[in-house]
């Protein structure tokens, strides 16, 4: 058995102790280099994360409460909330635009209630479902808050 049987462990011990230097070391010749560890910064305890951070903002019933609980943003990505899809478009900004579906519809709160409930009447072949079987008051609340993304 060779004398250097425990130098991988020990090596790999040194590593996780000192791995930012290992480079520097390595290149000066471990007879000249001096091991310098890196400082580490005092952290101070982060505020408690609420596992929902748009709860506070997002009543239930509300049209991004009512748009994540439809799965909506299983497709779709609205920054800055849980819906972070990347199969449909994203609609962080949809209000602004002149269009909706592609151009098809004119962005109104009307037209976005439309193409919610059946956007296979609007654009054939869509692959987004038909939300027709959700109550009406709850496809108006979605619309009114797509709308509202500007």
């Amino acid at each position: 058995m060779s004398a250097n049987a425990g130098l991988p462990l020990g090596f790999a011990f040194w590593f996780l102790a000192y791995g930012s230097s290992w480079v520097a070391a390595e290149e000066l010749g471990h007879q000249q280099a001096k091991v310098v560890k890196p400082a580490i910064e005092p952290v101070a305890p982060a505020a408690p994360q609420s596992s929902n951070p748009t709860a506070s903002q997002d009543p239930p019933g509300s049209g991004l409460s009512l748009f994540l609980s439809n799965g909506c943003g299983a497709c779709h990505t609205i920054r800055g909330t849980e819906a972070r899809g990347t199969i449909g478009p994203d609609l962080s900004h949809v209000g602004s635009r002149t269009a909706i579906g592609a151009g098809v519809l004119p962005n109104t709160e009307e037209a976005f209630a439309r193409f919610v409930a059946r956007p296979d009447l609007f654009k054939p072949g869509v692959k987004m479902p038909a939300f027709d079987m959700l109550p009406q008051t709850e496809i108006q609340t979605i619309a009114r808050y797509l709308k509202a993304l500007q």
